[in-house]
């Protein structure tokens, strides 16, 4: 339970950080018109964070659900820290981001 937890996370941010960058199609929300839409391309009214949200949920989902059926192939130190180094790595990006904006 703990692995397909630890895959799950991992697939969670590692899914988060790479749908903005590689302009995967999730959903939009535009809060002027009261639409939800599923596209590439953000508008300036636009928001992508519960299609990344959403997008990321199913990744993580997906894997742990995946590496429960599996059988242990890796130490658990090494999940772990495969784990933890995706969700270091994307807290980084969105520094970087934030930084570079101000």
């Amino acid at each position: 339970m703990t692995r397909a937890a630890l895959a799950g996370v991992s697939a969670f941010a590692f899914a988060y950080v790479l749908a903005e960058p590689l302009r995967l199609p999730v959903l939009l929300y535009d809060p002027w018109a009261g639409a939800v839409t599923v596209s590439r391309a953000t508008t300036s009214q636009s928001m992508r964070y519960f299609g990344d949200l959403l997008l990321a949920t199913l990744a993580g989902f997906a894997a742990a659900s995946l590496v429960r059926r599996l059988p242990p192939r890796m130490p658990m130190a090494l999940a772990a820290t495969a784990s933890l180094s995706l969700v270091a790595s994307g807290v980084l990006y969105y520094l970087w981001r934030l930084l570079a904006a101000c």
